[in-house]
């Protein structure tokens, strides 16, 4: 965008001129730049929490990337946590299920978590839709304990841009606001 403009030759304003004598604030488009940054800053879900079915323990999940779409990549990111303080709890027996619907699409059997910190397991969801994540715990430091399960919902869609032609229009309007108020204040910094 800046190519457009050069700057003038006057130090005592800093202010930019284009081909056709349209005076632009250096300061007005950085303010504009700024607002575009802070716009398309990526935004993260944080993890979702909930007890198991017997309430022993609270399970964190979450997906990366947030909003899934068919035929890329997906981590499904499983923690185990101690009920009373939600710090990582270690030595954790487990099973994971994906279902849509009644039919289990992705699984693993039971295995065992040694170490504290979430554990990440890949997959690619073919289609869209809604899917269940079923997490089974079924020993917690080595002692069964009768198996306890959480749920959680992911939604899997089309790969639709984060932020569609209304963001594009908010920004390029603001852009040309900042030019506009600009040039009829005549603002010199």
């Amino acid at each position: 965008m800046l190519h457009f403009f050069y700057i003038s030759q006057d130090p005592s304003h800093i202010v930019s001129s284009s081909r056709n004598g349209v005076k632009v604030s250096i300061f007005g488009v950085l303010g504009a730049l700024a607002i575009m940054t802070i716009l398309m800053t990526p935004a993260y879900a944080d993890p979702i929490i909930k007890p198991t079915s017997g309430g022993t323990l609270n399970i964190s999940f979450e997906t990366n990337p947030p909003t899934p779409n068919p035929g890329d990549q997906t981590m499904l990111k499983i923690g185990f946590l101690n009920k009373n303080d939600n710090t990582e709890q270690p030595h954790i027996d487990y099973k994971v299920s994906v279902m849509q619907g009644n039919d289990q699409i992705f699984g693993i059997p039971v295995t065992h978590v040694a170490t504290e910190g979430p554990v990440s397991i890949p997959m690619q969801f073919q289609t869209a839709g809604t899917y269940q994540v079923i997490v089974e715990v079924q020993g917690i430091l080595f002692q069964p304990i009768p198996p306890e399960t959480a749920s959680f919902t992911i939604v899997v869609g089309p790969s639709v841009p984060e932020f569609g032609p209304l963001a594009g229009m908010v920004i390029a309007v603001s852009i040309i606001s900042v030019i506009i108020v600009t040039k009829k204040t005549q603002f010199h910094i």
